[in-house]
């Protein structure tokens, strides 16, 4: 776990090499600088650029009103299948700037760049380069498109992967029981983040406990008091619902078959084979006086892919799943190239084509990521159609229900219900107790004509449940509107069709 002590390596002996090497990285510096750009200039975006974000801003809402997240689902608010560590870190950042999606928005791009200098660090331990730690960090904001454009969204993704970052960083570092206990404490976090961090920790933990004792306990130890700590008081305090949201609903999300392979062609080696083979060429040459330093690093990008692979291929997954992966091709990426320039130092001809065959892998990889940063920012026509369809629930008499975006009811000075997303997950189960009782709210509400005004998505959830007691009688968005209020990233549904209760025709229509 050492810092090796060989010398620099040597600049190359051309001005063409010189070359190659300065336009890799002043390729590989636009992905980062691209990405602060683009997450500055949509920071302040006042409606949903992702179809969850409204949801989470009203679950950090009900932790600054000292509301339970973990309750028995119902109409009113039925939690995301999270742990509660991002909510409540939203929460004390909004008590200096006010609830938003701003303040949300700025923690994930703190994590985020947090991240990407974890990466660095990570990979520069142990080498005594730059240019591959530099390239391994330029690499993850790289995958900002290929991740979804998630980095910066009032979601929970960013933080557990910095919280992950840092327990990769701590755990390889010296001093076996402090890096272990630090280890453990940082993928505890995640864990209380993102409950996937487990998958990622188990390798690490089963490989340190063979390889590196002391280390595996303290990291096992402090990782197991904290996570089984943290959810035997949360259990309790909620009465059992919280093992409910966080570990039951979620293993019942069936898998997609066609992904089982896709993830591999599609998801991952179709944009990081080059990333992963310079990893492949590192764990490769693992030597006697290494391999456990080398056996702990491959361990972790071997978690971090199987964590997003088991993730990815369920029901109602997208590519923020596929991010632990762009981590490992990162991390792999930066330690595989240091180790391949070490080797053509022990070369004499023969280093001059491999160093060349490199730098061509290197300007491919990046090449692999280009993305359209415009395509990432939502534009002010964007903009007025949101505030115009908040003003138009504004003159509706009565509650709105928006079950795909129930923040936009909220804006409008409506009570907010519970989303869309959250209430599948509890009626996936159809033979639950939980399911019936939901589905018996749900019908009561829609009998008695609670709502004044129903507005669904495109996908027409629910549609069948609303037809006998509610009218479909416009719709908010016309021909000439096809492109506006569309989410720029996730799943790609807009609140459009308009339902009254049957009978009444006075409820707003088209805007």
């Amino acid at each position: 776990m050492s810092r090796r002590s060989q010398p620099e390596t040597p600049a190359p002996g051309t001005i063409g090499m010189r070359a190659a090497w300065g336009a890799v990285t002043v390729f590989a510096l636009a992905y980062p600088l691209m990405y602060v750009v683009v997450a500055l200039l949509r920071d302040g975006h006042p409606f949903e650029l992702e179809w969850m974000e409204g949801a989470v801003v009203g679950h950090v809402r009900r932790v600054l009103q000292g509301q339970p997240l973990y309750v028995a689902p119902s109409l009113h608010f039925t939690p995301f299948i999270y742990p509660p560590l991002y909510f409540y870190l939203g929460a004390l950042v909004t008590k200096f700037t006010g609830l938003g999606f701003t303040p949300l928005r700025l923690l994930s791009f703190a994590a985020s760049l947090g991240t990407i200098g974890l990466v660095f660090m990570t990979v520069r331990h142990g080498t005594s380069r730059r240019l591959p730690a530099l390239l391994g960090a330029c690499l993850f904001a790289a995958s900002y498109r290929e991740g979804g454009a998630w980095f910066d969204l009032a979601r929970v993704d960013s933080v557990y992967i910095c919280a992950v970052a840092s327990g990769i960083f701590l755990l390889r570092r010296d001093q076996p029981w402090r890096s272990g206990a630090l280890g453990g404490f940082a993928f505890a976090l995640a864990a209380l983040t993102k409950q996937s961090a487990l998958f990622i920790a188990a390798p690490a933990l089963v490989f340190l406990l063979v390889a590196d004792w002391r280390r595996g306990i303290a990291f096992g130890g402090t990782f197991a008091l904290l996570v089984g700590g943290a959810t035997l008081v949360l259990d309790r305090a909620s009465g059992g619902w919280y093992s409910f949201y966080v570990f039951d609903l979620p293993r019942h999300h069936p898998i997609i078959g066609q992904l089982l392979r896709g993830f591999w062609t599609t998801d991952l080696l179709g944009a990081f084979a080059i990333a992963f083979a310079f990893g492949a060429f590192r764990f490769c040459r693992m030597s006697r006086g290494t391999w456990r330093r080398d056996g702990l690093d491959l361990a972790l990008v071997l978690g971090l892919v199987l964590t997003a692979y088991v993730t990815k291929i369920r029901v109602g997954s997208y590519d923020n799943l596929v991010i632990p992966a762009h981590l490992a091709a990162s991390l792999a990426f930066g330690w595989g190239l240091d180790r391949l320039l070490e080797f053509r130092m022990s070369l004499s001809e023969r280093g001059a084509a491999l160093e060349r065959f490199a730098v061509t892998l290197c300007l491919l990889q990046f090449a692999l990521l280009l993305y359209k940063p415009w395509r990432q920012i939502p534009t002010a026509e964007h903009a007025a159609a949101g505030r115009q369809f908040v003003q138009s629930l504004g003159r509706v008499s009565g509650d709105v229900w928006i079950p795909s975006h129930p923040y936009l009811a909220e804006m409008a000075g409506k009570p907010s219900w519970a989303h869309e997303l959250a209430l599948t997950d509890v009626l996936r189960r159809v033979d639950s107790h939980e399911h019936r009782a939901l589905m018996d709210s749900l019908r009561v509400a829609l009998r008695e004509h609670r709502f004044g005004l129903v507005i669904l998505d495109h996908t027409g959830w629910l549609k069948e449940e609303a037809q006998p007691y509610y009218d479909h009688v416009a719709q908010m968005f016309g021909e000439n509107e096809k492109e506006l209020f569309w989410p720029l990233t996730g799943f790609y549904t807009r609140p459009d069709f308009v339902w009254t209760p049957t009978g009444d025709s006075s409820a707003v229509g088209r805007r």
